[in-house]
């Protein structure tokens, strides 16, 4: 049995990580993706200017750091699986996760901010193994598309942002969306329809795919919306944002967890739930005032560590050392100087 289990892998979880073991508390971190950083990896090669202390630059730069941070003090890290289920079993807590493992803590930090982001895919069937390969839900390293032609599918701004992003590299880019559906402002349809290496397609949507080797994309069948006209076009890569669905297990029809809109876990000034011993911080906390930013994630997981301490261990110091005092600290080497 650890500490602390820390349910989330995003900027909250990450740092309650971190100073939960400046705290000397044992530490487990249980995230439902197979990767950390949370919602920050919405939007990787977007720049983030509003953390204190950085200067503006990709969030996968922050994401690095966050995940280099929260190792300091070796906590073990869990990936690709969801917790489902918190219940208390005499003086600790049983977290279950969706493949009925069962893990035990004397007290819970939720990070789980709205829940995990679960991409909407394509309607057309295609083999498994071409998901981060030739079809991609998310935007990886943009170097990858050099030279390639790229379909880009979507009705949303982000997919708007991927195109324009992909085509400083990209041979070509197909940029295929539904005119209903367009969310983007007219700036960015402008930007696009002004760019030589972008094709804009209105109201058609991916149907099919083709391969001649079976190992990869060939071409690509769009059908029209109204008319069910189809025409192909030879692609090697498909970045596709078609929204996404929002799901976290632990809330659920009937809970004992007090809710703000049925969304987010109300807590106190100790950074406490409803539920004595667990505590939440980030986008998945609720209080009067309470700004949903990344900085403020940082704050809230200091409190709720230093209350985890406090819990565990009644005498402990309210809060913990500055880590220029840190004692573990002192013997290392910091990553940057």
């Amino acid at each position: 049995m650890v500490d602390v289990i820390i349910i989330g892998g995003g900027p909250a979880g990450l740092y309650s990580a971190f100073y939960c073991g400046l705290r000397g508390l044992s530490v487990q971190l249980i995230e439902g993706q197979h990767f950390l950083g949370g919602k920050l990896n919405v939007y990787k090669e977007k720049n983030v200017w509003d953390v204190g202390g950085l200067v503006g630059q990709p969030a996968k730069n922050i994401i690095d750091s966050l995940i280099t941070q929260a190792e300091t003090f070796e906590p073990e890290i869990i990936l690709g699986k969801s917790v489902i289920d918190i219940k208390k079993e005499d003086d600790a807590f049983c977290v279950q996760t969706n493949d009925n493992a069962k893990y035990y803590s004397k007290a819970v930090i939720i990070g789980t901010g709205t829940g995990i982001s679960i991409p909407t895919k394509l309607d057309s069937d295609y083999p498994v193994a071409y998901e981060t390969t030739f079809i991609f839900y998310d935007m990886p390293d943009v170097a990858l598309f050099r030279d390639k032609v790229v379909m880009v599918s979507g009705s949303n701004a982000k997919a708007i942002r991927w195109a324009e992003n992909v085509s400083d590299v990209a041979k070509k880019v197909y940029f295929i969306y539904r005119k209903d559906l367009q969310k983007g402002s007219s700036i960015d349809l402008t930007s696009l329809a002004t760019n030589d290496k972008v094709i804009c397609i209105e109201n058609k949507k991916i149907t099919k795919f083709t391969s001649l080797d079976e190992e990869s994309i060939h071409s690509v069948e769009l059908t029209h919306l109204l008319d069910k006209t189809s025409e192909w076009l030879e692609v090697d890569t498909v970045l596709v944002s078609h929204g996404v669905k929002k799901n976290n297990p632990l809330i659920k029809e009937t809970t004992e967890f007090d809710l703000e809109k049925k969304t987010y876990f109300k807590i106190n000034n100790q950074g406490e739930t409803s539920i004595e011993g667990i505590f939440a911080a980030g986008d998945a906390a609720f209080y009067d005032g309470k700004l949903r930013m990344i900085a403020e994630s940082f704050h809230d997981a200091i409190k709720a560590s230093n209350s985890v301490k406090k819990k565990i261990d009644p005498k402990a110091t309210d809060r913990g050392k500055v880590s220029s005092h840190h004692e573990e600290l002192k013997k290392r080497k910091a990553p940057i100087e």
